[in-house]
């Protein structure tokens, strides 16, 4: 059994994410990692009641707490590399406001590794904790980390700005945070969803196009200069241009590519396994190098590849700064980029960035098939695709890089009984040929999968 997904444990409340679990997530912390163990929460209104758990069971088992309160994930990974030997995130990040979960850092920031994870889990399923003597039991601090969180950011990015940005906080964790940040720079400031509720009253706390796409009109109504959302826990960014476009997650991933790559004169960038053919095209053109890892582990290809930048849809990692996810850093090197190149943001993408055309859609698929499903459809658009073929990657399913730069991913998804088909390509025309062909594979092998096992069900009924 696992309880750690691709972004720590998360699930429904009472559920999968219970008080008895933070407990027991905190006595493993602490006798996995000993010392003093940083803790905050998101504004989820279980996140109090969790976090309360977590660090009963960190007292219990000898560790000492720094308590930081609601602060955003970025926040709590940057003060556990200043002040403590491991960190630990109450939130369910982007989910909804019924499902929490918990997130283990280490004292450099980093998330827990995958084996590290493992290891905790044999921990708590084994039970093999450490048990306080009454003279051990550790010790609550509380500290305020804010404004230090604020001017690190600021000392980081270096730059004051007259621009007009709206900004969206999911009324979540980010509220606290991004604007006072971004006033702390010059900006002015439209605020939106921007007093933490753990309802998440304004909208879904993902900050997907479906959720956001009102703020496109408002930057035009605004006349602002770019808008910025969050999720529940800020560590996810989204971002619309000063039209009101959509700014998507390939594209400011790229952005940031080419900076960095150009700025280094080469290097190498680490990117997942889901992210577009824009971002190798820009970095190969600076003369740089793209490596994929799999989602949830940006900081484990940092490690590996000495990238010197790293990202996901929506999460960035500026390892100058710190290798974790920082939404705030990220916000403000854009605006950074925005002044120093002189132009709207609209005309830094255009002139920078190419265009591909990408679609996701998710196959229905029991949980028990989608191991099966993805090896069976690999082998099939192997061979369906055969000499278009120039690489493919068995990261967390099956990647299809093409000569053309188009590409087909088919992989299972790591939360939901679901196999997540993403196909992109140069045009329209060529990318609905291929997800045509990816999407009828894959529902065909869950279809007959299904039908297999009805009949020997009957069959089993019958005799």
């Amino acid at each position: 059994m696992k309880l750690f997904g691709t972004a720590g444990i998360r699930g429904t409340l009472w559920k999968k994410v219970t008080p008895d679990l933070a407990l027991k997530v905190g006595m493993a912390v602490a006798t996995y990692k000993g010392g003093k163990t940083a803790v905050a929460r998101d504004g989820r209104t279980s996140s109090v009641m969790l976090q309360s758990a977590l660090v009963s069971g960190l007292l219990a088992s000898g560790s000492s707490v720094l308590d930081l309160g609601l602060i955003p994930t970025p926040t709590l990974a940057w003060a556990t590399s200043r002040k403590a030997n491991a960190g630990v995130m109450i939130t369910a990040s982007h989910n909804p406001p019924t499902d929490n979960g918990i997130k283990v850092f280490n004292g450099d920031g980093t998330e827990f590794y995958i084996e590290q994870e493992r290891e905790l889990e044999e921990i708590i399923f084994s039970g093999s904790f450490k048990k306080a003597r009454w003279d051990e039991i550790g010790m609550v601090e509380s500290e305020d980390v804010r404004g230090e969180y604020i001017s690190a950011v600021l000392d980081f990015v270096n730059h004051e700005t007259d621009l007009k940005v709206l900004y969206d906080g999911a009324n979540g964790a980010g509220s606290v945070v991004a604007p006072y940040l971004l006033r702390e720079m010059g900006a002015k400031v439209f605020s939106v969803n921007s007093h933490v509720d753990g309802h998440f009253p304004g909208r879904k706390p993902e900050p997907r196009y479906e959720n956001i796409a009102y703020l496109g009109k408002l930057v035009r109504k605004l006349n602002a200069d770019l808008a910025i959302a969050q999720d529940g826990d800020a560590d996810r960014i989204a971002v619309f241009d000063e039209k009101g476009n959509y700014v998507d997650e390939d594209t400011l991933i790229a952005l940031f590519a080419k900076l960095y790559v150009e700025e280094h004169g080469g290097g190498v960038v680490v990117t997942s396994i889901n992210t577009g053919s824009r971002i190798d095209e820009v970095v190969e053109r600076a003369g740089g190098k793209v490596y994929r890892v799999p989602l949830g582990q940006p900081h484990d290809g940092i490690k590996r590849y000495g990238a010197i930048f790293a990202a996901e849809p929506w999460k960035l990692v500026h390892p100058k700064f710190g290798p974790w996810i920082d939404s705030f850093v990220t916000m403000g090197l854009l605006i950074k980029l925005i002044d120093e190149e002189g132009k709207p943001l609209s005309e830094i993408i255009r002139e920078n960035i190419p265009t591909y055309y990408l679609v996701k859609k998710n196959v229905k698929c029991p949980d028990e098939f989608k191991g099966e499903v993805v090896k069976k459809a690999g082998r099939a658009l192997e061979e369906a695709l055969g000499s278009e073929i120039a690489e493919v990657l068995t990261i967390s399913g099956y990647r299809f890089n093409l000569r053309d730069r188009s590409w087909v991913l088919v992989r299972p998804s790591g939360t939901e009984p679901k196999i997540r088909v993403v196909v992109e390509a140069p045009n329209e025309r060529r990318r609905d040929e291929l997800f045509e062909l990816a999407f009828r594979t894959v529902s065909k092998i869950v279809e007959d999968l299904i039908k297999r096992k009805a009949k020997r069900t009957w069959q089993a009924s019958e005799s």
